[in-house]
């Protein structure tokens, strides 16, 4: 809002000042040009007129009026080295505006601003060469006045435009800014709201397996006498315990990594035969002796522009959620398809499937549906959200969907490069 307000202004004073030196300086323009007229007038042709009280072989000359005429709104007062004003009949109705008016010598030369009787006028005095050809004006002081009144009028509206217009537009400018600061707060408020419910999910996730491990090693403490294989259970509690901080830890490092920007990725030209075939082959067997069927269906061949390590750790991912989530006898499927410019491919599960309100959330950290995905099948609910990220990365997209009668589709997309 301040920004906004010294923005204004400081554009309104330039515009103001420019506006204001520009009208002041045709103005002066103007008298300069009169200054130039009187100092190189022209030789003057005498025009003479019979005199009317002397015979008729006898003339006068008619100088008693300045040439050339002054514009309209200027006004020109010749004074002789006394102060006396020598022009009355040629200021007509001026006179009893000008009459007050004494010569001061010492503004010769200067530019100034006077007020008489509530007008205005611009003014500059000169003393003009005893050598000019017009006498009226030779050897004497003119001052060359200009009203000025039209001008400050001017600028006086154009102030109070410009105040109205600035408050106006402050106004506005602060309404805009307001709801842009609201915009702008709206991904700084989601990512800090995140961030809070990262770190509490975290917390949560760690402290589990703690609490478990040090109760298991305070019960083993109560029992000093008991071998190691009497304790076996226990210890092999608190080592599966152990394994999944592992786990924790290591992908919540893998996440830390990609939000800094500090993973390293090594992008290459490839096929999907070259970082498709080894993380699918261990599964393979995973999956029967879990008394699961695994369908294969990969026949497209197209130029990618990927990091095969991450992709093998996405599909590792995809693989192991479905292979968790599918009961026995179900299917498990990955098979691939080219949609226009974009390579797909699908890993299907008969499990219970995914609610509609659920699919766009599966994919935040710490997240799991209540009824398929939970503590108990081992997982953090990080997977999705390190696969999305490694998606994000590559330019693709990942998605889920219905895969009719029942279970989900995971589909992953990426751009073929061509050649």
């Amino acid at each position: 809002m301040a920004s906004f307000a010294v923005l204004f202004l400081t554009l309104g004073l330039i515009i103001f000042n420019l506006f204001q030196s520009s009208t002041y300086k045709s103005i002066d323009t103007d008298i300069k040009n009169q200054v130039v007229s009187i100092q190189k007038q022209p030789n003057m042709k005498k025009r003479v007129i019979p005199d009317p009280h002397g015979p008729t072989d006898h003339f006068q000359t008619n100088t008693d009026k300045p040439d050339p005429k002054a514009p309209f709104q200027a006004s020109i007062l010749v004074f002789n080295d006394k102060g006396k004003l020598l022009n009355k009949t040629s200021l007509g109705n001026r006179y009893s505006v000008l009459k007050n008016i004494k010569l001061n010598k010492r503004a010769l030369n200067e530019k100034q601003t006077l007020i008489i009787n509530n007008m205005n006028f611009r003014s500059m005095l000169i003393k003009v060469s005893e050598k000019n050809n017009n006498p009226m004006y030779a050897g004497h002081y003119v001052l060359i006045m200009q009203n000025i009144d039209t001008q400050i009028q001017a600028i006086n509206n154009f102030e109070k435009i410009l105040i109205i217009t600035f408050f106006i537009f402050w106004i506005i400018a602060l309404i805009i800014s307001y709801f842009l600061a609201r915009i702008n707060m709206l991904p700084i408020i989601k990512s800090w709201k995140q961030q809070t419910e990262f770190v509490n999910d975290a917390a949560h996730e760690l402290r589990t397996p703690l609490t478990i491990i040090q109760g298991k090693l305070e019960y083993m403490l109560t029992k000093p006498n008991k071998t190691i294989l009497d304790e076996a259970e226990a210890i092999s509690v608190s080592l599966d315990e152990v394994n999944r901080l592992n786990s924790l830890t290591n992908n919540l490092l893998v996440l830390a990594r990609s939000d800094s920007a500090t993973t390293k990725f090594n992008f290459e030209l490839t096929t999907p035969e070259f970082f498709l075939k080894d993380p699918i082959e261990p599964f393979k067997d995973i999956i029967n002796s879990q008394s699961k069927v695994f369908q294969i269906s990969l026949n497209h061949h197209p130029t990618l522009y990927l990091d095969r390590d991450k992709i093998k750790q996405l599909l590792i991912i995809l693989l192991d959620n479905a292979t968790k989530y599918t009961p026995k006898n179900g299917t498990i499927k990955i098979y691939d398809q080219i949609e226009g410019s974009k390579y797909q491919f699908i890993i299907s599960d008969t499990g219970v499937g995914i609610a509609d309100s659920e699919k766009a959330k599966i994919f935040g950290r710490f997240y799991r549906v209540d009824k398929s995905r939970n503590s108990n099948s081992g997982g953090h609910g990080l997977g999705l959200a390190i696969a999305t990220q490694i998606v994000n990365i590559h330019h693709g997209t990942i998605s889920v969907r219905d895969n009719l009668p029942h279970g989900s589709e995971f589909v992953v997309e990426f751009p073929i490069k061509h050649m």
